[in-house]
């Protein structure tokens, strides 16, 4: 990764209670070493924080590869990356500030979907800008998981709300994926809702198919667990079917297209119903996650992507996934998602188990991890989450400690910081050019929050595991910081 510095302009700053001075000099130098600086009372979380960021930049590359700006997101040492790990990657890539990496790669993906290769794209490209070799000989012979097309298109959405930059949303090379993929693509490997469930195992097959070339058998698998005999469809493309149909609407409606938007949110729905009616298993209290040729269910992977894509509505039916997680053991590639899925869902213990022994799993090199664990910190942890098409961002301080702060996190044209002091305090700085509202919640149920003098009526929810969640909108007007306590100062 080259080193530069991002120059943001200084201002008056509105405080409350953050311990900051009352103005800044006329310009803010802002390194690379400054971007997404974390610290905390918690030296084990510091602790991995660091690795996890170090690890990550470590895979980071922009120096004049023909690929353009790119970072490892596949086996180490194959130096490509793979759609599926992207999609996985770009939350954490994003806040260490790899965006330009990030579009980059996003960009790449979709301006690669073809009628040649039944609108598939690459599943894995590498530094020299060509289909890796180890995934790819010709457009009638490659490795591709069905999943992918909507994996991207969620992690587009994600970036859109990160970056504001609209190219995400509006670009052709982007819109056209999209469509592409919520229509042609759904017909030609038959993933319509009406007639997935009769999928054959293989389609699209070249003149001289062999079963045991996986060139040809895995072209076009219908889930991420490539080593299922027989599998028609994995609950995992299901869910990932429902997480691009629901972006897709997003995004329609982002773009003023309100009947698409309530058709793709219709598919979306429809996903899911089959995922509620069809594979759930009432009597084990947990979801299958195969159907096979021989028309039957059959159980292994894929639970953590009924997570991943938000893929039931039912609370209940999300504990019985994370029990169900928490039974078995994963690889890596899983559990690099579980911090940020399990803070999300109230398992803090759970979740934070997997960010402080991660760093010393087997095959902990692997890229997702570290990327993950930077969301799982951050996003997870720390509750930092943003949404540029309705100006707001919300913080959570699920670490009980004496402290712990983000600062200089990539956001729309500048940066945010974020710092909690334990469970009952909490301070923001907007330095971007957007006013934004803020959603601070806190654990435990609490009749009023206050923002300095402000004695501010709580509203209270409930997460997923049945904690209680009390909370306020204010608004954080760009170029200021605000505080925000459990008790009056």
């Amino acid at each position: 990764m080259t080193t530069g510095k991002i120059l943001i302009p200084a201002i008056l700053l509105l405080m409350s209670g953050c311990n900051s001075t009352a103005a800044e000099s006329a310009n803010t130098s802002i390194g690379d070493e400054e971007i997404a600086v974390f610290t905390s009372s918690d030296k084990n979380l510091e602790k991995t924080y660091r690795w996890a960021k170090k690890t990550a930049l470590g895979y980071a590359h922009d120096n004049g590869d023909p690929v353009g700006a790119w970072y490892e997101a596949a086996l180490p040492q194959r130096e490509a990356f793979c759609m599926r790990d992207v999609s996985h990657q770009t939350v954490g890539a994003h806040i260490l500030g790899l965006a330009k990496h990030n579009k980059n790669m996003m960009r790449k993906f979709a301006s690669n979907i073809s009628e040649s290769r039944d609108y598939c794209s690459y599943w894995e490209i590498n530094r020299y800008d060509k289909p890796a070799p180890a995934d790819y000989a010709s457009d009638s012979e490659f490795w591709y998981n069905l999943n992918a097309n909507f994996d991207v298109m969620q992690a587009c959405l994600r970036m859109y709300e990160w970056t504001a930059d609209r190219d995400y949303i509006s670009d052709k090379d982007f819109t056209d994926f999209y469509d592409i993929s919520a229509g042609p693509y759904l017909d030609r490997w038959q993933l319509r809702p009406e007639s997935i469930m009769d999928r054959p195992r293989y389609m699209n097959q070249a003149p001289d198919f062999n079963e045991s070339n996986n060139f040809h058998s895995c072209r076009g698998l219908a889930s991420y667990v490539e080593n299922f005999r027989g599998l028609t469809v994995g609950v995992d493309l299901l869910a990932a079917l429902h997480g691009g149909f629901k972006a897709y609407s997003r995004i329609e409606a982002l773009n003023g297209n309100s009947a698409r938007s309530a058709e793709a949110s219709a598919m979306a729905d429809a996903y899911r119903e089959i995922i509620d009616t069809r594979w759930w298993d009432a009597a084990e209290n947990r979801y299958n996650t195969f159907w096979t040729t021989e028309r039957k269910f059959y159980r292994g992977e894929g639970v953590p992507f009924i997570l991943w894509f938000d893929a039931t509505d039912k609370p209940e039916r999300k504990q019985a996934c994370v029990a169900d997680i928490l039974t078995r053991e994963w690889n890596v590639e899983n559990m690099s998602a579980f911090p940020k899925l399990f803070y999300d869902l109230g398992y803090n213990e759970e979740a934070y188990r997997f960010l402080t022994t991660l760093p010393a799993t087997n095959r902990s090199e692997y890229p997702e991890v570290s990327y993950g664990l930077v969301e799982g910190i951050v996003c997870g942890a720390m509750g930092l989450n943003p949404s540029f098409s309705s100006k707001s961002v919300s913080s959570l301080s699920r670490i009980d400690s004496n402290f712990c702060e983000i600062k200089n996190v990539p956001l729309f044209d500048g940066f945010i910081s974020l710092r909690h002091d334990g469970m009952k305090s909490s301070c923001m700085k907007n330095d971007t050019g957007t006013d934004l509202e803020w959603k601070a919640s806190f654990q435990g149920e609490h009749q009023y929050l206050y923002c300095g003098a402000d004695r501010l009526e709580a509203s209270v929810t409930t997460d997923v595991k049945g904690n209680k969640l009390s909370y306020v909108t204010v608004t954080l007007p760009a170029k200021s910081e605000k505080a925000i306590s459990v008790v009056k100062d």
